[in-house]
């Protein structure tokens, strides 16, 4: 079975970029490399490019990797940001880097992501989650279709509010639905039922409603590497998901996307972190 058969290809059956359809001529990681710990792992998503576009988005990567090393807990990062180290290194090289990040520092230390930072990050964020939804989902998702959510510190965030505040509210309210057949493999015998005495706060009345508490399911954890490179799938209200990308245990970035439905062919083996032969869940 071709698993790469839904990739662009031209009429002469040459692959083309997955990010503006020219001729591949050069290959893309998702996620990025320069967000990974050395030794880089095995299972990273390969994807065809051109190599306008993947030089392109080495300047961008550079910047969310030379913020990550300003901000960021990890002994690799500490490490980085020393005298001498990769991220003096890296701003010696480029001044605009520098310029970039010095222009966005705030009075008490942190860090406004706006302007080119933030072009930056949904630069690098978008091509990522375009390469996760390749690998796990054997799709291929344009660009126009992906919004950047948030990006927030995991001093001020824990990722699991992050999550519940994407996800529907689990009481769903069946007053005025009508009833559905019931059987043993019906929702019914697996989801409580609850009714509850509201009152309007204008009025003052009171009403009896009837809410149906839907049960979540865990939320399924990619882990390239610990503590580096974690993303999740979460369902949102309004049928589309949001990818939660948990970086360096210090920043959440959140991006929203089209629901991806079921995951595809691609991607499998138990020593892959992106398999469907082996998973890894957090509560």
């Amino acid at each position: 079975m071709n698993t790469r058969s839904r990739l662009p290809t031209s009429s002469s059956g040459e692959m083309l970029c997955v990010y503006c359809d020219k001729l591949a001529d050069s290959k893309d990681h998702a996620p990025p490399r320069c967000l990974m710990l050395p030794p880089l792992p095995s299972n990273l998503v390969t994807l065809p490019a051109c190599k306008a576009c993947n030089n392109g988005f080495s300047f961008h990567e550079n910047i969310v990797r030379a913020l990550l090393s300003t901000v960021g807990n990890h002994p690799h990062l500490i490490e980085e940001r020393l005298p001498g180290g990769w991220l003096e290194k890296t701003l010696d090289r480029s001044p605009k880097i520098r310029t970039i990040l010095d222009s966005s520092r705030q009075s008490d230390g942190s860090y406004k992501i706006a302007d080119q930072l933030f072009k930056s990050f949904r630069t690098v964020f978008f091509k990522t989650l375009q390469g996760l939804f390749y690998g796990l989902y054997d799709k291929i998702v344009p660009s126009n279709q992906l919004v950047l959510l948030a990006i927030e510190n995991q001093r001020h965030v824990k990722i699991e509010e992050v999550i519940d505040r994407i996800r529907p509210n689990p009481l769903v309210d069946i007053t005025d639905e009508p009833l559905s057949e019931i059987s043993a493999y019906s929702w019914h015998s697996r989801e409580p039922i609850f009714t509850a005495e509201l009152i309007d706060p204008d009025t003052g009345k009171k009403s009896n409603r009837v809410f149906r508490l839907v049960r979540e399911t865990p939320v399924e954890w990619i882990r390239f590497q610990p503590d580096t490179f974690g993303a999740a799938f979460v369902k949102r209200e309004d049928g589309g998901c949001a990818c939660v990308i948990d970086l360096w245990k210090t920043l959440i970035v959140t991006i929203g996307a089209p629901w991806p439905g079921d995951r595809g062919p691609l991607r499998r083996g138990k020593k892959n972190p992106m398999s469907r032969d082996k998973k890894t869940t957090d509560a």
